[in-house]
């Protein structure tokens, strides 16, 4: 077994994607309902958020990705950090040295699931 994919319910997926995007995604699938955005063999569909019974408790709940980050790996937090403030968009968190032996920092997207970008310590 592998993960292959999650699956993030957003207020407008478009946004999302765009967001996605600017990060350095690739964009393989847009509708006006969804759309799927990769990094290498990671795929994140974004999902408009619907009410119907059989979604509405899940995709309305108000702490998308509540406890969960997704760690993406860069060669180097600093400069990737810099790249995102040129394109004016705000990191949650500064890049911080950890114990665990990672350089990291966070991200939110549009919707508030928690990317956490980070590099190994030498």
């Amino acid at each position: 077994m592998k993960i292959t994919g999650l699956l993030f319910w957003a207020q407008e997926s478009k946004i999302s994607e765009k967001f996605y995007k600017k990060l350095g995604f690739v964009v393989k699938q847009s509708s006006d309902e969804a759309s799927v955005v990769s990094l290498g063999d990671l795929d994140i569909t974004l999902v408009n958020m619907r009410d119907e019974q059989e979604f509405g408790k899940d995709s309305m709940a108000s702490e998308k990705g509540r406890g969960m980050y997704v760690y993406i790996c860069v060669d180097d937090v600093d400069k990737f950090y810099e790249k995102l403030q040129k394109l004016n968009i705000t990191p949650a968190t500064e890049p911080r040295d950890w114990p665990w032996g990672n350089r990291e920092f966070i991200l939110k997207d549009p919707d508030g699931y928690k990317l956490c970008f980070w590099q190994p310590l030498a």
